[in-house]
């Protein structure tokens, strides 16, 4: 049986080792000796004076796209452990938000243009991204609200994308990406389709050929090359988009990149925000088989 620990903050703030001793706290909680001030993680607040000595905290982070995996511990056992799930379908929303955006400021005509003074910072990343990197530091800070963290160590990785797509690629081949020749993303997809439509059940004969995304079912409307197939107009349809149509579960030809785009994107703005120590996957992979230990997936629910 695994006992919970319960979070401690002295009078002052300052963040103490965290106690297995459930019994004390609810003593002090009777006697108005503490009080509760997270219940996700439990967390109490002495109101008495106490030393404020602790242990090494170091917290290790796993970082990643759709999961952030988190252990701290002391030199002796670990204090908080497991899993956090991100946030899904930034970009869904951002999409809906800019819609409305657009609408509430076309009412808005007899002012000034504003558009012309915005500039992007050489820091600036995409929102989608910006809130899976800002999703990463909040969650470590708040860690290290309730733990005497003196070391932060992330996991980073570094994904060669062209590599993954194409395992022969070398030298010159890296600036030639696989719609060289083509003025658009169009044109290449109808000359790599043969110019006919892709539905193999296809009767029709219709020369009008238009893009499907074959994510749409899941809501995978990225325009990489892999997601996009040509149909023509008596397949691409909205009653084929339905759950009992060709379209739904028509899975893209190969996985997405997002994760790996993400990690190559922000891994050292991560480390550099963080001031932080990195180590890599595969270094934790043989630290782990070295020592016999399962990979697994351990959900939190700590901090919901």
């Amino acid at each position: 049986m695994v006992i919970e620990m319960v979070y401690v903050i002295s009078k002052k703030g300052e963040v103490l080792m965290p106690t297995k001793r459930h019994g004390k706290v609810r003593k002090w909680l009777k006697e108005a000796k503490a009080k509760v001030v997270n219940r996700a993680p439990f967390t109490i607040q002495l109101l008495f004076d106490t030393g404020t000595e602790t242990q090494p905290v170091t917290l290790g982070i796993d970082s990643g796209y759709t999961y952030i995996g988190f252990s701290a511990v002391t030199e002796i056992e670990e204090v908080l452990g497991g899993e956090l799930t991100l946030l899904d379908g930034i970009s869904e929303r951002l999409t809906k938000r800019v819609k409305y955006r657009r609408a509430r400021r076309n009412r808005l005509r007899h002012r000034k243009p504003g558009f012309l003074k915005d500039t992007k910072r050489e820091d600036w990343l995409a929102p989608s991204i910006q809130h899976k990197l800002d999703s990463h530091i909040k969650f470590i800070e708040k860690i290290k609200s309730i733990l005497p963290v003196t070391k932060v160590i992330v996991e980073v990785a570094n994904f060669d994308i062209q590599k993954i797509k194409n395992s022969d690629i070398q030298g010159n081949s890296y600036q030639e990406g696989e719609q060289k020749g083509f003025s658009d993303l169009r044109e290449y997809i109808l000359h790599r389709d043969n110019h006919k439509c892709q539905n193999t059940q296809c009767k029709g004969k219709s020369k009008i050929l238009e893009i499907h995304h074959l994510g749409y079912w899941k809501k995978d409307r990225s325009d990489r090359p892999s997601n996009l197939i040509a149909l023509c107009s008596h397949c691409h349809t909205a009653n084929n988009h339905q759950t009992d149509g060709f379209l739904y579960g028509w899975n893209p030809k190969l996985k997405g990149f997002r994760e790996a785009t993400f990690m190559s994107m922000v891994r050292w703005k991560l480390v550099k925000q963080l001031n932080c120590e990195q180590t890599y996957g595969a270094l934790t992979k043989y630290k782990r088989k070295e020592l016999g230990l399962e990979k697994s997936r351990q959900p939190c629910s700590l901090f919901s």
